[in-house]
């Protein structure tokens, strides 16, 4: 069973990955950094491990969002590497987000003239500024003129927003678990989302393609109550979207980062198939891992052969024109 993955990281020069969340990053977990910036034998060996065909590189999320110049040659170094294997490595650019008119030339840039598929950008702003102000729809606009989907990331919060929502009586540790994948990064996606929505981002982008992680990020559970709700069905009747019809129509799901079969069901019991893509969020998780999830997919039935194909390969294949 091959597979291939679209939330895999990579460190490169311009870049780098000097910053405080990632030198807390490389304490806890030792071995990751190297992964990080190797894009060759020891990448290729954890991919082959893990049956993963092609995987499409990112950036280390929350560095360069107010740097156009770091973006663009940090972009331009992965294309390198890139050129240097293609038959296993595709990528998304890094964008300048803070810098919406730039970051959209860079979007327009990487596409067309280094191959990238999209882009992965991080979650918000610095101060948690999300992207559902005009300002930062010409990225969007870009990115459905040229059919090419945006990945959200999470992003690590500031310490003022960890101190204020997640501090608590218990270690620093468990503190920045709450902070990031064990809540805080989910919830704050799922919100994101349905900002885009309220905003009428899908309205005036109706093809826009829209990824996001970690099995919906607590959309699926709350979906259908969303929905429901009067002041998203008075919006749903003044438009030609409802937020059900973007969850269909426009929003991708990776698995990146959880190898749960019983939230999988629950993911997909509101996500058409053909919208779940697999992924591993290789450093920080091994390939192998992922394998041995596809293949708990396949002995527990979960997932007829042809759908487990969509999920772990076809995909992807399809909505990166691969």
């Amino acid at each position: 069973m091959k597979a291939i993955t679209l939330e895999e990281h990579a460190a490169f020069p311009s870049l780098g990955d000097n910053n405080d969340f990632y030198n807390g990053i490389w304490k806890v977990f030792p071995g990751y950094q190297q992964k990080a910036w190797d894009y060759g034998a020891l990448r290729l060996a954890d991919m082959d491990a893990g049956n993963v065909s092609l995987q499409v590189l990112s950036h280390l999320p929350g560095i360069g969002l107010r740097d156009p110049a770091r973006c663009q040659a940090a972009n331009t170094e992965m294309a390198k590497a890139i050129q240097a294997n293609p038959s296993r490595f595709a990528g998304f650019a890094a964008l300048p987000m803070a810098v919406p008119d730039e970051a959209a030339r860079e979007l327009h840039r990487a596409v067309t003239d280094l191959g990238f598929h999209g882009a992965l950008v991080d979650n918000h702003l610095e101060d948690m500024t999300h992207y559902d102000d005009a300002r930062f729809w010409p990225v969007f606009e870009v990115a459905e003129k040229l059919d090419v989907p945006i990945y959200l990331h999470p992003s690590p919060a500031p310490a003022a927003e960890v101190e204020q929502r997640f501090a608590g009586n218990y270690p620093w540790k468990v503190q920045m678990g709450l902070t990031t994948g064990a809540w805080g990064w989910h919830e704050n996606v799922g919100l994101h989302i349905l900002k885009l929505y309220a905003a009428g981002v899908f309205e005036r982008f109706p093809q826009l393609k829209i990824i996001i992680g970690h099995m919906g990020e607590l959309l699926p559970m709350m979906l259908h109550r969303v929905a429901r709700l009067r002041f998203f069905q008075e919006m749903a009747a003044e438009r030609n979207k409802s937020i059900l019809d973007v969850w269909d129509e426009n929003i991708w799901v990776t698995t990146r980062g959880m190898f749960s079969v019983s939230t999988f069901k629950m993911l997909q019991q509101v996500t058409r198939i053909d919208r779940i893509l697999f992924s591993v969020d290789y450093p920080f998780e091994s390939n192998t891992t992922g394998r041995a999830f596809l293949e708990e997919l396949q002995s527990s039935e979960t997932l007829t052969d042809e759908e487990l194909e969509m999920v772990a390969w076809k995909n992807a294949h399809s909505l990166l024109k691969l």
